[in-house]
């Protein structure tokens, strides 16, 4: 519940700023970046978005063991639909639209369902040394943002995250001046 410094973010940007950081992720892992050209920004904390990338590239890192594979880092812009978003986790203020994503892709070990209800809870991990704060972190993070997380994984296929920004648009007043924060609604 810590304060955000919020202003217009282009997550594809933060994402190729971090690049050099995030290819030194594990000894046989390789990070594969398709991000999207000429994203409309949201609105975030830039410090926070880092947050969010770090610790899902962590997780994919650690999820991939001793095997050589790839991490996928992809962004883009997707309208969300009432029922993509019922099966995400999700801000109360979420709702159908435009929305700017990130996709952390690995071809580690994979979740069974047990585990992908429980990975968001504080203290809860599968590592032999560890906290479990990442994810509860991450979450906090993305519904802070009014945003939607959502995971596809199975065991012995890899875990897909999906995080969902809103689009933002500033509002403009009768002058054509910015007067507050919009969101693109469908």
């Amino acid at each position: 519940k810590g304060r955000f410094v919020v202003e217009p973010v282009d997550v594809s940007g933060v994402v190729r700023e971090m690049s050099t950081l995030l290819q030194t992720a594990g000894s046989g892992v390789r990070l594969e970046l398709d991000l999207a050209p000429a994203l409309p920004a949201v609105l975030a904390d830039g410090t926070q978005m880092r947050q969010v990338l770090m610790n899902l590239l962590t997780n994919a890192a650690e999820a991939m063991g001793d095997r050589a594979g790839a991490i996928t880092l992809r962004t883009g812009v997707m309208q969300a639909s009432s029922a993509w978003l019922a099966d995400a986790h999700v801000a109360l203020a979420a709702e159908p639209g435009e929305y700017v994503f990130v996709e952390v892709r690995d071809e580690g070990c994979g979740m069974d369902a047990a585990t992908r209800q429980r990975i968001f809870e504080p203290f809860f991990t599968t590592k032999f040394a560890g906290r479990g704060l990442g994810l509860a972190a991450v979450l906090g993070i993305v519904r802070g943002h009014h945003g939607a997380l959502r995971i596809e994984s199975e065991p012995g296929r890899g875990t897909t995250f999906h995080v969902l920004i809103p689009a933002w648009v500033p509002a403009k007043d009768s002058s054509g001046g910015d007067l507050a924060f919009g969101v693109r609604q469908a």
